[in-house]
């Protein structure tokens, strides 16, 4: 090989082939070669396929090889000479070029020496693997972000479903087996939970209650909707009545089954009361009780140590709508919901504490007519720590993304962005007006703009015909 990284001929068989040809062949075996000097210098570069930028790879001619090289690369590539030129057999090692001498290319490298000292590197382009190792973490962090949403759900679930005062119980539609009941359910059947679990429903009650029974389960897994019967329980004969509402999880169709007893009123000893209120100050959520208008009637400590309040008392009489992130809009939109429909799932907002700082929170609330006063339960949850992971989730539709698809290629990406921007507002819009019960002062003070910019909005996007018809 000469000093302009041509091959030359050999004084063996390989004389007769011409040095360009064997210059192919060691560049087509490979991605790309590098001809490096005694002193390790780029003198020449071969391409073997069309995949690769020239441009960016004849950066490399006329300068040390290890300059275009990470750090983390510099030993690697010293070890890999090292061995060429003792004159062991080629072995592959990765060498990642930096980023601002050709582009992020990582690189499998296998060196050869010959008799004059010059080192053949050949190279395969290892982007595409690359790019599919990204594609795994991505996909990877894609399923924890799931899991942890899942694992949020069924907590929130157990919670609700174990500290409910009614006695509740989840059978299979098509067997009628018990799936899942609660403690209030296991109390007033006088069972463990484990005796309960695969257990048909129907072998609960007496003879003289089985077909009532069955009637009321197959007419609602015929025409859906909720059912009510009452049945006699073994083996004392005791009368409870059970509602039974059908509905659907994922692949599953399901029963929930609330058990009422004739004479609940006469419990006495019933642990669930302690169990609760205990629950009550433990809890690591923040738990808060109103009347009406707001005004806090008890807090539990977790509460406290949100809004950073030392003492109990100084939280009493003071409205909760003070410590919300939009203290004339939030508590509005949560018990105008609540009090509508029973409970409001969940409510995103911010509380702050005594000193300004603000924390997101998850925010459930619950209507509670048999309190006295009447008022509201709020059950609230810092998440602080999922708000990072759920700022990278898209808030459009759908529909919205393949709109917005659809468009690429045909029309300017100034024209793109504006649909895009389009499509956001709107959706923020009616979202604002569902949460808030179509009252545009409240939904323009949530979304930040003056009701002037509100109505501009409305008619923009075709939403104050039909909001106003609505009305």
């Amino acid at each position: 090989m000469n000093k302009s990284g041509f091959f030359k001929p050999h004084k063996d068989g390989f004389a007769a082939i011409a040095p360009e040809l064997i210059r192919a062949m060691v560049a087509n075996s490979s991605d790309f070669a590098v001809v490096l000097s005694p002193d390790l210098r780029v003198i020449g570069l071969h391409r073997g396929v069309d995949t690769l930028d020239s441009d960016d790879l004849d950066q490399l001619v006329g300068m040390p090889f290890q300059d275009s090289l990470t750090v983390e690369s510099h030993g690697k590539f010293a070890a890999m000479v090292e061995g060429a030129r003792r004159g062991d057999a080629p072995r592959w090692r990765q060498l990642n070029h930096e980023a601002d001498r050709i582009g992020d290319l990582p690189v499998s490298y296998a060196a050869i020496a010959d008799e004059e000292g010059q080192i053949i590197l050949l190279g395969r382009d290892k982007r595409e693997l690359s790019a599919l190792q990204q594609r795994l973490i991505q996909a990877q962090m894609t399923i924890e972000q799931d899991y942890e949403r899942i694992r949020q759900a069924e907590s929130r679930y157990r919670v609700l479903f174990e500290t409910g005062t009614d006695a509740l119980m989840i059978l299979s539609a098509e067997t009628s087996k018990i799936l899942d009941a609660n403690s209030a359910a296991t109390h007033l059947l006088d069972r463990e939970a484990s005796d309960l679990t695969n257990r048909s429903f129907t072998g609960l009650v007496e003879p003289r209650s089985v077909a009532g029974l069955k009637d009321a389960l197959d007419t609602i897994r015929t025409k859906g909707g909720e059912t009510s019967a009452s049945v006699h329980l073994k083996p004392d004969g005791r009368l409870v009545w059970i509602d039974v509402l059908l509905f659907r999880s994922v692949s599953d169709t399901l029963l929930l089954c609330r058990l009422r007893s004739q004479d609940s009123g006469s419990e006495e000893g019933h642990p669930i009361g302690d169990a609760l209120m205990d629950l009550y100050q433990r809890a690591g959520d923040a738990i808060v009780f109103t009347d009406k208008s707001g005004t806090i009637l008890r807090s539990n400590a977790a509460f406290q140590a949100l809004t950073s309040i030392a003492v109990a008392e100084q939280l009493r009489d003071q409205s909760l709508a003070d410590f919300l992130g939009r203290p004339s809009v939030d508590l509005d939109v949560m018990t105008a919901n609540a009090e509508r429909t029973g409970r409001l799932s969940i409510y995103a907002t911010s509380v702050r504490s005594q000193f300004g700082q603000q924390v997101p929170v998850e925010i459930s609330t619950t209507y509670l007519p048999d309190q006295r006063p009447p008022g509201f339960g709020f059950v609230i949850r810092d998440v602080t720590r999922l708000e990072a992971s759920r700022q990278s989730g898209s808030a459009m539709t759908t529909e919205a993304v393949e709109h917005v698809i659809d468009l690429v290629g045909s029309t300017p990406l100034k024209e793109l962005v504006r649909s895009t921007t389009d499509v956001v507002e709107k959706l923020c819009i009616e979202t604002a007006l569902r949460l808030t019960n179509n009252n545009r002062a409240a939904a323009a003070e949530m979304l930040g703009l003056s009701r002037q910019s509100l109505y501009v909005k409305l008619r923009r996007f075709g939403l104050i015909d039909s909001d106003v018809d609505a009305s």
